[in-house]
């Protein structure tokens, strides 16, 4: 990576970890190198600044995610708390890997964004079925049921 670059990732994670959404933007728009890293950056900075929809939008332009975006999507779903929020939690869980499905950060954040987006009939059906229930799997449950 040239000195350049770097000093452009720099100053763009700088930007959205300060909440300069606007500009963070325009640095991600001017990139010709997007890495996923740098996707998750950008989709985070959205999420932090109560832009779920464009953090969905972008996670839509992203060909191969990991595990983090995925994390980060339902987060957004999370933050909508919509019926579009959870259509689309639904159908992108049927998609995720399956070696995801041993992450308990991600199955966490699947789980509350069905909790928040109102189906916790499906949130208690897929944690009953989830091999490995943590801690934050139930408190995500139980602040469900006390809502």
């Amino acid at each position: 990576m040239k000195f350049y670059d770097q000093l452009s990732l720099i100053i763009f994670l700088t930007k959205v970890q300060c909440g300069d959404v606007n500009q963070a933007e325009f640095l991600f728009n001017t990139s010709s190198k997007k890495t996923v890293n740098i996707y998750g950056a950008m989709m985070k900075g959205y999420i932090e600044n109560n832009q779920a929809n464009k953090a969905i939008d972008l996670f839509h332009k992203i060909k191969d995610p990991n595990d983090v975006i995925f994390i980060l999507l339902f987060n957004a779903c999370a933050q909508l708390g919509s019926d579009e929020g959870l259509n689309l939690t639904k159908k992108v869980s049927k998609t995720i890997p399956k070696s995801f499905y041993s992450n308990v950060r991600l199955l966490t954040s699947l789980l509350d964004a069905l909790v928040k987006c109102n189906d916790l009939t499906y949130a208690q059906s897929f944690f009953d079925a989830s091999i490995k229930n943590d801690v934050g799997m139930y408190a995500v449950m139980m602040n469900g049921y006390n809502k």
